[in-house]
């Protein structure tokens, strides 16, 4: 399809009757701006590995603003909330980091990652059962020798050390 002069490839002409669908697929949240706007995910995941140098360089404010706009364009993708989680944590949005990372867990339930995330943030609330139960279900999830599964130990014993 022709670029209509929006910088999106693979766009549809904005009065287009597939676009009008697409637009009412979004608007019945069937359908993510992604597909409305035809991003690509190798264009997404470019813009998610610029965030994620902010982040580690210490430009949390850029990466968080990058990572919102990722999750705003393609909701059901669990990198983004959960990138977003752990950079809402890092500025000490937790009710926004436990919202992000309740999201992921919502997508991908069965990744053990999602859940030390949501376990973190549910500590930083000093929600200690919450995180241990987040917590036990990871280590059912992973490998003994995996770095997650000494991650999610080294925190449950943190949890036990709180409460002696």
């Amino acid at each position: 399809m022709a670029d209509f002069g929006h910088g999106v490839k693979n766009q549809k002409p904005p009065d287009s009757p597939g676009m009008r669908e697409l637009l009412q697929r979004w608007a019945e949240r069937k359908a993510t701006l992604k597909e409305v706007r035809g991003y690509s995910d190798e264009e997404l995941y470019s813009i998610a590995q610029l965030a994620h140098q902010f982040f580690m360089q210490g430009k949390v404010e850029e990466a968080r603003t990058l990572f919102q706009g990722l999750y705003a364009i393609c909701p059901t993708d669990v990198y983004f909330a959960k990138a977003l989680g752990v950079v809402e944590l890092a500025v000490g949005n937790v009710q926004d980091a436990l919202a992000a990372f309740d999201i992921a867990v919502r997508l991908s339930p069965q990744d053990a990652s999602v859940l030390i995330g949501r376990a973190e943030v549910k500590l930083a609330m000093k929600q200690r059962k919450p995180a241990a139960e987040d917590l036990l279900l990871a280590l059912k999830r992973l490998s003994p020798k995996s770095k997650l599964h000494k991650k999610a130990q080294a925190l449950l014993a943190l949890i036990r050390n709180m409460k002696a």
